[in-house]
């Protein structure tokens, strides 16, 4: 529980130790985050963190005491962490020896917090178990018409466009942010699936939550664009956004994802619940999902890719890992696909980022080709610069097409999702790709076949219906896969 800012008692040893390394807050802060990654742990600490540790406002959780200790070489004890507590009596009395606090020397969480989080993490490991499933059941909850088919994914009629649209057909644009959205995750209604804290009291987001209790490898708050509107009568702003951050978008979707798993998983996880809008008293909250402005809604750009030559048309899919992603783990999912976010916090990422394209040239470097994430803080993306440079060549000399099915919403998560195919012909596609990887930071590209392992997954009916049938397909995926096949003729170029 953060401390009141008066009734804080300044933790003088901690302050001590970073001056005497010469240290500022932030110095301390990126040290964490090294550490941490050192532990296969994405964290996410900031200076105004470690200043509120120093000022006894909050308490650092138990691994966060062990890399203090470890960042500055001393015991857990040498770090002068204690809860304080003010008591009226004290307050009151100028001849406290304590200085108007009681203190309280107390490293252990609080006794009902270790319970609630075990809970939180069992019906975690259900919805990770279950997710397509309750993406499929979600949607029954809303309109046959807006349902997109069997996949799990939820969109209006006009979100869809009749035809796939080339993206050098339609501009994105900035919406005005006149208004903060009306539903952020923090309200009573989300209350039931934010865990407790140490200190007894809830956590007050989800996306806490997860960075405390789960603590996936990959998981770090960025800016990102939240989705505002969709519009493809109006192709010079057939979308349009507004900047937020990752973890806002989180924060409403995984708690809508969650309370569908508490009510909707048999107790012993063995199977699904018919859907009911029965104690989802958060999704009643966030209202029609399809006025995207009234909470945040983060998308991201889900997109087939498709190599094309005289033998056939194929595409590849990746095993996203449950252990190192916060979203989507154990799942199939078509690639690349990447939240909508600048490459960098610098105001000049967000200027040269906002560009579909551009966001799915990155995904490719880093899930085709392994190359290391623009972690949001660094220098922007530099197009120039291989491989970049080496798609949007490909990209202007027609090497490669890229068209956009429609945007939709994973049903379970009401997260958005910008379905796109990328069709190369085969040349190009291997030239691009000579150095494919077959695992990245994610997971790992999928193979089939015993005698001569391959990715290339045939794009045939049969394959479609299989792959969905075995009931592992990311919402996202199946959705974009089935709209696919649906339009082959126009994505293909055959009439």
């Amino acid at each position: 529980m953060p401390a009141r800012a008066k009734d804080a008692n300044p933790n003088l040893a901690l302050y001590n130790l970073r001056d005497a390394a010469g240290e500022t807050q932030q110095d301390v802060a990126d040290g964490l985050n090294r550490l941490g990654t050192g532990r296969r742990k994405s964290l996410a600490v900031t200076a105004n963190q470690v200043s509120r540790w120093e000022r006894g406002i909050t308490f650092p959780s138990a691994l966060y005491r062990q890399l203090l200790a470890e960042h500055f070489g001393v015991s857990v004890q040498d770090l002068g962490l204690t809860r304080q507590r003010v008591t009226p009596q004290q307050r009151d009395s100028p001849e406290s020896d304590s200085g108007g606090f009681a203190i309280y020397q107390d490293l252990e969480s609080h006794p009902h917090a270790e319970k609630s989080q075990e809970e939180w993490r069992a019906v975690r490991r259900k919805l990770n178990a279950h997710r397509v499933q309750l993406a499929r059941e979600a949607a029954r909850l809303y309109d046959a018409e807006q349902r997109v088919g069997n996949s799990g994914l939820i969109a209006p009629p006009e979100w869809l466009p009749s035809t796939p649209i080339e993206l050098t057909q339609f501009s994105i644009g900035l919406a005005p942010e006149e208004t903060a959205p009306l539903v952020i995750g923090t309200e009573d209604a989300s209350a039931g699936v934010r865990p407790l804290a140490w200190d007894g009291r809830r956590h007050q987001r989800y996306s806490l939550a997860l960075r405390d209790v789960e603590q996936p490898r990959l998981f770090e708050n960025r800016l990102a664009w939240h989705l505002a509107g969709v519009d493809w009568s109006q192709p010079d702003r057939a979308l349009t956004f507004t900047t937020g951050t990752y973890f806002g978008g989180v924060d409403v979707s995984e708690a809508l994802a969650h309370e569908m798993a508490m009510y909707h998983v048999a107790g012993d996880g063995s199977g699904i619940l018919p859907a009911s809008w029965r104690n989802l008293n958060f999704r009643r909250l966030v209202g029609d999902p399809f006025t995207p402005s009234r909470r945040p809604t983060a998308p991201s750009t889900d997109t087939l890719t498709l190599r094309v030559d005289d033998d056939g048309v194929c595409f590849v899919l990746h095993n996203r890992a449950a252990g190192n992603v916060a979203v989507a783990g154990g799942m199939l999912h078509i690639m690349p696909a990447g939240v909508f976010q600048p490459s960098s916090v610098l105001p000049a990422a967000q200027v040269a980022d906002f560009d579909l394209w551009r966001n799915m040239m990155r995904e490719y470097s880093e899930e085709f080709l392994g190359s290391a994430e623009h972690g949001g803080e660094g220098e922007p993306a530099d197009y120039s610069a291989e491989p970049l440079a080496s798609f949007d060549r490909a990209y202007a000399a027609g090497g490669v097409r890229v068209f956009c099915l429609g945007v939709a919403l994973d049903a379970l998560t009401l997260w958005g999702e910008i379905l796109t195919v990328a069709v190369f012909d085969g040349p190009t596609y291997d030239r691009l790709f000579a150095n494919m990887v077959s695992a990245n930071a994610e997971g790992t590209v999928v193979k089939t076949g015993r005698v001569r392992p391959t990715s290339a997954l045939p794009f045939t009916r049969h394959t479609i219906e299989e792959l969905t049938a075995g009931g592992r397909l990311a919402p996202a995926a199946a959705g974009c896969i089935q709209l696919a096949w649906k339009h082959r003729r126009t994505i293909l170029g055959r009439g």
